[in-house]
């Protein structure tokens, strides 16, 4: 019975991926799995084989359930947390605080990877294992992602090996968290990967190696060391990226990668290449097996060799879960030849799958195990079907072949890379042709470069063909540069719809006649619906034909305010972010995009910049590329600011009309009216970014005002506090996240507002919003709405009422 070696599989992974997300519990449902697999015996020995198989996959789907939902709740309370959250409160994952500040902590960690450094800040992944409070050690355990600052020696750093336990003063904080309607929970998704706080320590003098690593964590770590210099020695002298993609291919370490290559390459849908999983893992099997072979060793031998070879690079390569799935799936299919056992790849997929579920059930929900097993599956079903013809000439077999496995790997794909990735792209199955053998160039080249580095005569042509392949791959996907309709930016859809897809393929796959002509229908109407972007928005409750909607947004320490009016025109008041060079989070794409979908956007038409600061404009140049503004304003202009610059020149190339905002200027749109109250022409040329330079605006609907301060300071307010209209009811947006620098007592007491907006980070450091600031708007009666205690705000007006919704207390 086909089905047989499937099932267990399926109701395995189903299971796991209910039990994520399911309030159940473990221990009841692990007893339900028990009672469902006694009924399916008793069934057996009647010999009832559907109720069999019914009752085992049962019993297979309620264990994964339990299991699941055990691995979930470890991960989102760990030891760790508890053990903060006991001594200074805020650190359990239920609460929405930041967690409470403290001062440095002793603690001894056991590194999981070696530490990678960017610039002069070194990363640690870490396996927290004591922590020192009030003068006592206290076990526990959680895995934390370390910032080391106050670049240390080389050699220091290089002692920061993974196996190696070390102690550090550590100070703890809670990952963001960005409250705002379409926009997933970060911490919570960090936590059920792995991670479950950050941690920053001052100085590498401040850490030191306590303990080394056993002999095969000191011998793998030695070995990565050795690949390092001899690609910087071998590709390091033709190009530093050709070096960190060798690099990544060989060891799977990619903090060498430039920001703008990664980007391109995941553009482009060959990203996938430089990330260590079954290519590489095949590739290599091939090597060693062709190895045994030319030894005159073949058979069980050379797949017994192949294997424990397999095993030994999957400890020493730093790419984690991706490896060792690949290497699990490359050993069972090899364990079965060993023992001679022939078995479906089918099969052979699915007890791996279960394999890997049963032992680390949160895999489930990592995307890289869904790409790997969907890719795999797709490969699988094309060879199947592939195998029924045939070509007589090798190139052209192997071009046919290679479409063929391009183009069912992305119908496998396409829903889940929109729904993970919010991106579609169909450059992948031109450039897939060439990445991947290119990758193999790199593998190899890589391989006898480093095997052979003391030897000129081999290792330096093989650094220039691993260059070479290198540079090729990264040049191939400037494709999407040049076509860049060959990729787009999608709101995720919508669980229904990527169902709708699948169930359609599957039509297509299995069925014949109607059915088949209907299941190629659905998937055509599904990829439609991604590709112009179906979000849930679509049937989400929007704003009123004769409304003006408000939205500030919840962008940490940054701005962010859309304004929608009652003809559906919008107009988005910076796009904040974190500071320039804080790592490779975009809250553009990863925040401020997927809010803006939720509410059913897919254009904006107008993107005003207050004034060039990071937390005003960090998230621009996204949400220029994926909603493609018609108009840019800009206050006044910064020649000499390079962030303001590029984001300018990036929305110039995107056809935006740039044009600067200044006082005086007055507009109408959709029954609003517009006024400019800031800033003055300008009678000499800004050398940098000013607050005071912010635009400041007034919109006035009906009885209706909003006052937009930007950064300004007191000083503006008091020159501007008497050029406001009288309303009978006034919205405030304070002005530099709630900075006692403004939001005056001049303007507070003479405007009088009903309601206060102010957006600010979680625990911030700068102490925002003020307790004098929040004092003068609680004096005057203001209703007081905070983007780091309520999340995102959303205020909706006909001109005569108003309403204020916020993400965490819904209506009030």
């Amino acid at each position: 019975m086909p089905s047989i070696g499937l099932l267990p599989g399926i109701a395995l992974l189903a299971g796991a991926a209910f039990g994520i997300r399911a309030p159940v519990s473990a221990v009841y449902v692990v007893w339900t799995a028990g009672i469902l697999a006694v009924v399916g015996w008793i069934a057996w020995w009647l010999g009832k084989g559907r109720t069999t198989v019914a009752m085992l996959a049962a019993a297979f789907f309620s264990a994964a359930v339990g299991l699941a939902a055990d691995a979930r709740e470890q991960a989102l309370r760990t030891p760790l947390r508890t053990l903060l959250d006991r001594e200074f409160g805020g650190f359990a994952i239920e609460t929405l605080g930041p967690g409470a500040r403290h001062d440095p902590l002793l603690v001894r960690v056991l590194l999981l990877e070696d530490a990678s450094r960017a610039g002069d800040v070194h990363t640690l992944l870490a396996a927290v294992a004591a922590v020192r409070v009030r003068d006592e050690w206290h076990q526990t355990h959680g895995t934390v992602s370390l910032t080391v600052g106050g670049a240390p020696a080389q050699h220091a750093a290089d002692e920061w090996r993974a196996g190696r336990t070390l102690e550090a003063s550590v100070t703890f904080r809670r990952p963001s968290r960005y409250l705002n309607e379409g926009v997933p929970d970060l911490e919570r998704d960090l936590a059920l990967g792995g991670t479950t706080l950050f941690g920053s320590v001052k100085s590498g003098l401040l850490v030191r190696v306590v303990e080394r690593g056993g002999r095969i964590q000191e011998g793998a770590a030695t070995l990565r060391q050795r690949v390092r210099r001899s690609v910087d020695r071998w590709v390091g002298r033709h190009d530093a990226v050709s070096a960190a993609i060798v690099t990544a291919v060989l060891i799977g370490d990619r903090s060498g990668l430039p920001e703008a290559v990664r980007l391109r390459l995941q553009a482009a849908g060959t990203y996938h290449v430089i990330a260590i999983s079954g290519g590489n893992i095949a590739i290599l099997a091939g090597l060693m097996l062709a190895s045994f072979y030319l030894c005159g060793l073949g058979g069980r031998v050379a797949a017994f060799g192949t294997m424990l070879v397999l095993v030994a690079y999957a400890q020493v390569v730093t790419a984690g879960p991706s490896v060792w799935r690949a290497t699990t799936m490359a050993v069972i299919y090899l364990g079965a030849r060993v023992i001679d056992h022939r078995s479906a790849p089918w099969h052979t997929l699915a007890v791996a799958a279960a394999l890997i579920v049963s032992t680390s059930p949160l895999e489930v929900r990592d995307v890289g195990f869904i790409l790997t097993c969907g890719a795999t599956a797709a490969l699988i079903e094309g060879a199947r079907r592939l195998g029924h013809t045939s070509s007589r000439h090798l190139v052209a077999g192997w071009l046919i072949a290679s479409l063929v496995a391009s183009t069912a790997a992305e119908a496998a794909l396409l829903p889940v890379s929109a729904w993970t990735f919010s991106r579609v792209t169909s450059a992948g199955l031109l450039l897939n042709l060439a990445a991947v053998p290119l990758m193999g160039f790199v593998q190899i080249g890589g391989i006898v470069l480093a095997s052979a580095d003391e030897v000129e005569t081999i290792a330096g042509p093989a650094g220039r063909i691993a260059h070479s392949a290198a540079r090729a791959l990264t040049e191939s996907a400037r494709l999407v540069d040049l076509a860049p309709w060959l990729t787009a930016r999608v709101p995720p859809p919508p669980i229904w719809l990527i169902g709708f897809y699948y169930l359609g393929l599957a039509s297509a796959l299995v069925t014949r006649g109607a059915p088949r002509a209907l299941g190629m229908a659905a998937c055509g109407i599904s990829v439609a619906g991604i590709v112009v972007g179906q979000p849930a928005g679509w049937w989400r409750a929007a704003s009123e034909p004769s409304a003006l909607r408000m939205s500030a947004f919840d962008v940490g320490q940054g701005d962010a305010t859309l304004l929608q009016f009652p003809d559906r025109t919008t107009l988005l008041v910076d796009a904040g972010g974190m500071p320039f060079g804080a790592g490779s989070f975009d809250i553009g794409s990863r925040v401020l995009s997927p809010a803006l979908w939720a509410l059913g956007l897919r254009r904006l038409d107008t993107l005003l910049l207050t004034h060039g600061d990071p937390d005003h404009i960090g998230g621009a140049r996204a949400i220029v590329g994926d909603f493609w503004p018609s108009a840019v304003w800009e206050g006044i202009p910064v020649e000499g600011h390079v962030a303001l610059q590029d984001v300018l020149a990036h929305a110039r190339g995107a056809g935006a009309l740039v044009r600067q905002r200044q006082v005086g200027d007055n507009l109408r749109i959709g029954g609003a009216r517009i006024r400019v109250l800031h800033p003055a022409v300008p009678d000499w040329e800004r050398r940098r970014v000013r607050n005071d330079d912010s635009v400041v605006l007034e919109v006035r609907y009906g009885d209706v005002a909003v006052l937009l301060l930007g950064d300004v300071g007191g000083g503006i307010e008091r020159t501007i506090a008497t050029q406001l209209t009288p309303a009978k009811h006034r919205i405030l947006k304070v002005a530099h996240h709630g900075s006692r620098t403004s939001s005056s007592r001049e303007l507070i007491e003479s405007w009088r507002p009903d309601i206060a907006i102010i957006s600010c980070g979680r625990g911030n450091s700068f102490g925002h919003p003020a307790p004098d600031v929040l004092q003068r708007l609680e004096s005057v009666g203001a209703a007081i709405y905070r983007t780091d205690l309520h999340g995102q705000v959303s205020v909706e007006t006909d001109g005569t009422d108003v309403r204020v919704r916020t993400f965490v207390g819904g209506k009030q």
